[in-house]
Parts: structure tokens; sequence; C-alpha cells
């Protein structure tokens, strides 16, 4: 069928592609050229397949998908925890609630080898964002005895405290 395809396009020895049915040349010219306009068709035809997201091998992976930005600070606490038994209990009198449809998951073991759970919680983030400013006071008035010069000051000290010296935190509003 091919032969009867180059001597339809024969016109005084002169070939004609088949596939493009514009290229013209010799028929050695043609069957050299005839690959190249195959791939070329190929390549407009192929729509390449969408790259699957590579997630490196030993990079941190998440064990609970959690949304972005629903309005909520999650958290996971570790349940059975013979150090600090009572962990959940103290986390739902602080404001947290379990997420429901999140199962416990072994997140290590205890000295007497009994599992450790983890718990997914979730708590509102105005309330999460109040709790982490209250917990900053502390640095920050160590921060300003520090910046003052009356860290862990004694009676009679002679302490120097040169000027222009600026100290600031990456918490401070007012730097």
């Amino acid at each position: 069928m091919r032969e009867e395809k180059w001597m339809e396009s024969e016109i005084n020895g002169i070939f004609t592609c088949d596939v493009c049915e514009e290229y013209k040349g010799t028929k050695m010219q043609v069957q050299g050229h005839r690959p190249h306009c195959l791939k070329l068709q190929q390549e407009e035809t192929e729509v390449p397949a969408p790259r699957k997201e590579r997630v490196p091998f030993g990079a941190p992976q998440r064990k609970w998908n959690t949304p972005e930005d629903d309005g909520f600070h999650y958290r996971v606490f570790n349940d059975n925890w013979s150090k600090e038994p009572g962990r959940i209990q103290r986390a739902e009198r602080a404001g947290y609630v379990k997420v429901e449809g999140a199962e416990p998951t072994t997140v290590g073991t205890n000295e007497d080898k009994s599992p450790i759970k983890g718990i997914l919680m979730r708590i509102p983030k105005d309330i999460f964002e109040e709790d982490q400013k209250l917990k900053q006071k502390e640095p920050d008035r160590i921060d300003q005895s520090i910046e003052s010069g009356t860290l862990e000051q004694q009676p009679g000290d002679k302490r120097y405290i040169p000027d222009g010296i600026k100290i600031w935190s990456s918490h401070d509003e007012n730097r």
C-alpha cells in the first residue's frame, strides 16, 4: 500500500511526503524526511502528562492533613505518656478539642514499652494567639532587663551600659 502511495505522489520523479503533503524531493529525500514529519505530528498531538508532586525521601511529612487556614491552630498531644500523664485533660482545660475523625497514632513508647499515642487537637486561632502573647511576656521582661542592664543586678553592682546599643527581638513590635 505504501508503494502505491509513493506511486500516486510521484510526478516526473519528484515525490511528495504523504504525512505533511508539503515536502517534495527524490524518493530517498522524502524517505529521510518522513520520520521527522511523523515526530512533529506526534509532538503536536501529545499532551504532556502533569508531573506528580515529588516528595524527597527523608523529608518531613505530616501524618495528619489539616486545613491550612480554617481559623484553627492544630497540635498533636501525647496521651499515655508516663513522664507527663494527663496532657490531654490539660489541653482540653486550655480550650483544645479533639479533631473528629482523626485517629490516635502511635508516636513513641514509654520506658515500659507501652505505646504513646498522638492525638490531633485544635483550638481557635484567636485564643492560640492570645496564649502566645501571654507566653512571650516573660522573655520580653528578660530582654528588657538585659537592655537596661538590670538583669540579675545586685546591690552595689557597678555596671557599664554603653549608649547606642539596641537589643531587639523578632517578637518586638516596636523595633
